[in-house]
């Protein structure tokens, strides 16, 4: 189950991370739309690749950890570092005023806590 979950979130951030790299131009456009901040667009994008790739790094070892049984720093924090991340995507959506998006976010939310949860237990 542990190892279902921190699968599916190296997918998501994983696969955002790609989708940035792949098109900068084109999400820094999305950004700028998207926030009504065409100024800190640029800023925005390096801060959401930043994040994305720490996650991203924290959950691969996370499920090398789990897969091999051993742990290089408590398995709590990859799920620490992921609802960070989470918290920071929810408050650029409420900024943006995108409700709908800021809703999605939480079922991300859930599924980090249940795997949190689960990991402690």
């Amino acid at each position: 189950m542990i190892l279902s979950i921190l699968c599916f979130l190296f997918i998501s951030f994983g696969y955002s991370l790609f989708e940035k790299l792949k098109d900068k131009k084109g999400y820094t456009a999305f950004l700028n739309h998207h926030l009504k901040q065409t100024k800190y667009a640029n800023l925005f994008w390096w801060l959401l690749v930043f994040i994305n790739t720490f996650t991203s790094l924290i959950l691969i070892i996370g499920i090398f950890s789990t897969l091999f049984n051993f742990y290089l720093f408590s398995p709590v924090i990859i799920y620490k570092t992921c609802v960070l991340n989470i918290l920071i995507l929810l408050f650029g959506q409420r900024i943006a005023g995108d409700f709908q998006g800021a809703a999605n976010l939480g079922i991300y939310l859930i599924l980090t806590i249940l795997g949190w949860y689960l990991q402690v237990l």
